[in-house]
């Protein structure tokens, strides 16, 4: 059985979103031959707590403009993102768990 997640203070939730960012980031560029095949990447972390009934939810959004060479597709940035929740999870459990 998961523990419950512990109160969560707004840095906590900062902590959270740019280990998420930083994850994100780091896969999406192990997936490029080269760094500047990415022109530009912004990456959005939404994240809704709520202490009540102790629910967060967390969305990554990804807007990369990459050079017309470049193989990175939607696929493969949505992969990256779904792998990310996974390295999230295990960051949250020994993190944030009571």
């Amino acid at each position: 059985m998961v523990s419950k997640i512990k109160k969560l203070s707004s840095e906590d939730l900062d902590n959270i979103s740019d280990f998420f960012a930083s994850v994100v980031e780091k896969k999406i560029f192990s997936q490029v031959k080269s760094q500047k095949e990415i022109l530009a990447m912004d990456i959005n972390i939404n994240i809704d707590y709520n202490d009540e009934n102790e629910q967060l939810d967390i969305d990554a959004d990804v807007d990369i403009d990459t050079d017309e060479l470049s193989d990175l597709s939607d696929e493969i940035i949505n992969e990256v993102i779904d792998e990310s929740y996974l390295e999230l999870d295990e960051y949250i459990n020994e993190n944030f768990r009571e």
